[in-house]
């Protein structure tokens, strides 16, 4: 009973960092996307800026369809910027925490190393008590024998 009762603890320390580390990875994937996404929609914002700050002439641009003046636009770039930094503290947090599980799966799996030791050196001494107890049996059955005799 209480061998099934570490093999399972130790499987639950092994299986829970595990899990934790997938779901890590998922949404650092996930925000990588995103990011890139972002990183394209903020080049592709700049070279249309770039474009409307080389024709000075014209007051009103049309970018993505609207209408609107340069400030407007900035104003949009700086909000994507601002979204990206955002992203990449989310990433940065994410690598951290992929880090934080990793380190705990480390420590699971030296916990499981070091306890299938112990199991290993239990399990030898019961097969030697489970000798001793034998040949003393043994010994039981020869002395019964040679009373009766």
């Amino acid at each position: 009973m209480s061998k099934q009762i570490v093999l399972l603890t130790c499987m639950l320390a092994l299986v829970f960092p595990l899990a934790l580390t997938g779901c890590c990875r998922v949404e650092m994937a996930s925000l990588q996307d995103e990011l890139n996404r972002t990183r394209a929609e903020k080049n592709d914002l700049q070279a249309k800026l770039e474009t409307a700050m080389r024709t000075p002439k014209q007051s009103n641009v049309q970018v993505l369809g609207l209408d609107g003046s340069l400030s407007e636009f900035q104003k949009q770039i700086d909000a994507f910027v601002s979204f990206r930094e955002e992203l990449q503290k989310r990433e940065d947090e994410l690598a951290r925490l992929r880090q934080a599980a990793l380190a705990e799966a480390v420590i699971a799996q030296e916990r499981m190393d070091k306890l299938g030791t112990q199991l290993q050196s239990e399990t030898e001494r019961v097969v030697q008590l489970q000798g001793q107890l034998k040949q003393a049996q043994t010994a039981i059955v020869d002395l019964q024998d040679k009373l009766k005799e």
